[in-house]
């Protein structure tokens, strides 16, 4: 092996290393909802006033959501995400920051500007 892939693969070993839990956690898989919402989930269509479903790229309740800058990882604790939301009803999107707080065992909790805490949102597997 030559010094500049010696160094190469050294390189690489500190950055994994660096990287660490952050990346380990990884991106949230498949879809977190309330009783409404995974219910939603299952029959591939919103039923429901009190319908939210929280997935890696955004949140959607019945007439409004918010798609994430970048995805929302499974790792406890809170992210605030950069989002682009929308509304029924309402002409446009808006720019906010949705905060979402994983909680472990009680689930994700998400909060949007203007509205009231949503969850808990529990795994709709």
């Amino acid at each position: 092996m030559s010094l500049a892939n010696s160094a190469a693969l050294i390189s690489l070993v500190v950055a994994t290393v660096i990287a660490g839990p952050a990346t380990a956690a990884g991106v949230l898989v498949g879809s977190w909802g309330n009783d409404a919402g995974c219910a939603g989930v299952k029959a591939g269509y919103q039923d429901g006033d009190d319908y939210i479903v929280l997935t890696a790229e955004g949140i959607e309740t019945y007439g409004s959501g918010c798609r994430f800058a970048q995805q929302l990882i499974s790792a406890p604790g809170t992210q605030s995400l950069g989002s682009t939301c929308s509304a029924e009803g309402e002409d446009g999107t808006t720019v906010e920051t949705v905060v979402v707080t994983n909680k472990g065992s009680d689930g994700f909790f998400v909060t949007i500007p203007g509205l009231e805490e949503l969850g808990p949102l529990q795994s709709c597997s």
